[in-house]
């Protein structure tokens, strides 16, 4: 005959029976206690005859770590984790398990630097022109760089969720070979500062050692646009020439709460598409510089756009497969006898060059025209199309066309538009597709 005997008292819940051969039997573990967290290290106490826990952090009702251990304490660093976590445990014994404790806490991240290479945000890959501006050098910082910013208003063009508003320290990684030379910085729509290009580099080649520049520039919260252009205007072009490879915005090392974030989205709502960041498309011929005025967004529009096929090409990465609208700032000015303007949207996965300009018709490209739009006060005067496109991109690499298709009938296609300008176009995120 066996003899139970129940321990209470310093082993607190935990039961146990003693057995004639001395031998005890575990049959229930205290729930985990004293979680604390500190200096990316948790620990809690041990508990009683327990041979180790099971553990697991939730971060946004997502489990994104578990296992299980033999210590009571882990270094949260070392897993990766950021934001509001809940931590879950329990130890066992054997198939045992205790109550499960729960403990949240926050891991707040360093504001760092944040590298951002030139040829990733640019919406310019130069199919319009003789080179590409996107140029393969094993010598660069992620082995490519921005060239060929020939003409005013072309440049990069940044979209930076900040996790803080303040003054940064904002590096240009450069190389030129016509020093002093210079680009402008906005941020947001607006003149800040001015990168001035002092040393003389050389040309991108097989000896690429690119130079420094450093300004500073001040953000918001959220989201923020920087754009890097040279200015002036298509008579002078005000700026000299310069190659990009890289910037460093400098972060103030202070820490947040990357869940604060959240409400900002994963990517702005709005992407703005500069005209003149784009690549122009004109029929004869591989330039189409733009016109400055300080009226216009990011002060440069691009005109000309007069004949079929005229207009401009926009690169741009999308993280996702999604829907979006777009629309786009015009301007059209009457002449007697005039059609009305009505640009045309063709998005590919592929860049079209200007020798293949019927082949946007002949290869069955989707063709999308805004329609019925009115001629603007005078030319320079931009105004959004009163009507919202919808478009598919797929996730990586798009091209979308903005440009003037006239008396064609091809693939059920009828368009017969007048001239007009761009100033930018409108892209809004609209929701993914599965």
């Amino acid at each position: 005959m066996k003899k139970s005997i129940l321990i209470l008292g310093v082993i607190g819940l935990m039961s146990i029976t003693a057995c004639q051969d001395d031998t005890v039997k575990i049959t229930s573990l205290d729930k985990v206690t004293n979680i604390t967290y500190s200096d990316g290290i948790i620990t809690f106490n041990e508990v009683a005859n327990a041979e180790g826990y099971n553990i697991s952090f939730t971060h946004l009702e997502v489990v994104i770590y578990e296992d299980q251990i033999e210590d009571t304490t882990i270094d949260v660093s070392s897993i990766g984790l950021e934001g509001t976590i809940t931590f879950e445990v329990s130890a066992y014994y054997q198939d045992i398990e205790s109550e499960v404790a729960t403990y949240s806490f926050d891991v707040l991240t360093e504001f760092g630097d944040v590298t951002f290479e030139a040829e990733n945000y640019l919406y310019n890959f130069g199919t319009g022109k003789e080179q590409s501006n996107f140029r393969n050098n094993p010598q660069a910082s992620n082995g490519a760089y921005v060239g060929g910013i020939d003409d005013a208003g072309q440049g990069v063009y940044i979209n930076y969720l900040s996790p803080k508003a303040g003054t940064f320290k904002f590096d240009c990684y450069y190389t030129t070979d016509q020093e002093p030379a210079q680009n402008e910085v906005w941020i947001n729509g607006e003149y800040q500062t001015t990168f001035h290009f002092t040393e003389k580099t050389g040309w991108g080649g097989a000896t690429y050692e690119p130079a420094k520049a450093e300004v500073e520039i001040t953000l918001v919260e959220g989201w923020n646009t920087i754009s890097i252009f040279k200015n002036g205007d298509a008579s002078n072009n005000y700026g000299s020439y310069a190659e990009l490879d890289y910037f460093v915005l400098h972060g103030d090392k202070s820490t947040y709460n990357v869940d604060n974030l959240i409400k900002y989205g994963d990517h702005p709502t709005t992407y703005i598409l500069e005209a003149e960041m784009g690549s122009p498309r004109k029929d004869g011929t591989v330039k189409n510089p733009a016109i400055v005025n300080d009226s216009y967004s990011n002060k440069f529009c691009l005109g000309g756009i007069e004949k079929c096929f005229d207009g401009v090409e926009w690169h741009f990465n999308s993280e996702t497969k999604a829907k979006y609208t777009i629309d786009v700032a015009y301007s059209s000015g009457q002449f007697d006898g005039s059609k009305l303007p009505a640009p045309s949207i063709i998005v590919t996965q592929e860049a079209i060059s200007p020798a293949r300009s019927m082949q946007l018709i002949v290869d069955g490209y989707e063709i999308q025209t805004f329609e019925g739009l009115e001629y603007t006060s005078n030319w320079g005067v931009f105004t959004l199309t009163d009507q919202q496109l919808e478009i598919t991109l797929e996730e990586g690499d798009n091209y979308i066309y903005c440009i003037l298709l006239t008396g064609l009938e091809e693939n059920g296609v009828t368009v017969d538009s007048g001239f007009f300008q761009l100033d930018y176009a409108n892209l809004t995120y609209i929701e993914d597709i599965e």
